[in-house]
């Protein structure tokens, strides 16, 4: 494992130390945790914006639209 070190305000200091305790987990464990969530939403971003095209491709608006392509027999090649 290695080690990072960087610079942060007094006020988020304490803030981590609080949410550390709060977790009851190590500054170090919390971090790793926020480093995942944000790899998450990053993921989760890059997914969405994928299947924004597929669905804009589609000519799908709403969730209703897309329950009932979901539904239908119709595939992707016969919408386009």
């Amino acid at each position: 494992m290695s080690t990072i070190s960087f610079s942060v305000e007094e006020e988020l200091k304490q803030d981590i130390a609080k949410w550390a305790k709060s977790a009851k987990k190590s500054k170090s464990d919390l971090f790793r945790d926020m480093a995942t969530v944000y790899k998450f939403n990053s993921e989760w971003e890059r997914f969405a914006d994928m299947t924004d095209k597929v669905l804009h491709d589609l000519g799908i608006e709403t969730e209703e639209e897309l329950y009932d392509y979901l539904e239908s027999d119709e595939t992707y090649e016969d919408r386009l």
